[in-house]
């Protein structure tokens, strides 16, 4: 538990994502130019994504990073105002030039995602998802998913992008519930 409030600590002085972290539900979006996101906009967010602001909680976690609460489920926002971290080329030319063209990122996470069986993640990607889509405008280059490693550039709005990167060679499975079995 210290070890990961330290962890935590060091991802809020230094505002880069931990890379030690385990992985958990997340979506970034990858800037042109930062972002500034004041209480106030991450409240408006929050609600325009998940409900009404009476129902959300909001704390600071530091320097571009913020928790929200939306009925006891937490999430985290979370800006940087340098470049992603990224291991590797893509493969297809849009992927990359997402890459080589952004600036800086904004990240929600669903921290909570490691005590959570894998299976349960795609519930928490469509709640992460409502939130991207109020964030995506001309601004936002692409999306990237790093427990996956996937990386979808941005062609117009967030369904229509995914869509693009579902038809053009991303494995997308992950983003699917699993189909329960019938007897």
């Amino acid at each position: 538990m210290i070890r990961r409030a330290i962890r935590f600590l060091g991802n809020v002085v230094s505002g880069s994502p931990n890379e030690e972290e385990p992985p958990c539900p997340s979506l970034v979006l990858l800037l042109a130019l930062p972002v500034e996101l004041t209480s106030g906009r991450v409240l408006e967010l929050a609600a325009q994504a998940w409900g009404s602001e009476s129902e959300a909680s909001l704390a600071s976690a530091g320097m571009g990073q913020w928790l929200i609460r939306v009925s006891d489920v937490p999430f985290l926002l979370r800006s940087g105002r340098s470049r992603y971290p990224r291991h590797g080329d893509e493969t297809n030319q849009a992927r990359q030039r997402v890459w080589d063209r952004h600036k800086a990122w904004l990240a929600v996470d669903y921290p909570d995602g490691p005590k959570m069986p894998e299976s349960a993640w795609p519930s928490f990607y469509k709640l992460l998802f409502l939130m991207a889509n109020q964030m995506w405008d001309e601004n936002c280059l692409g999306l990237y998913l790093p427990a996956q490693g996937v990386t979808v550039p941005n062609m117009g709005d967030l369904i229509g992008s995914i869509r693009w990167a579902g038809n053009n060679g991303t494995p997308l499975p992950f983003l699917h519930e699993p189909q329960e079995k019938k007897a």
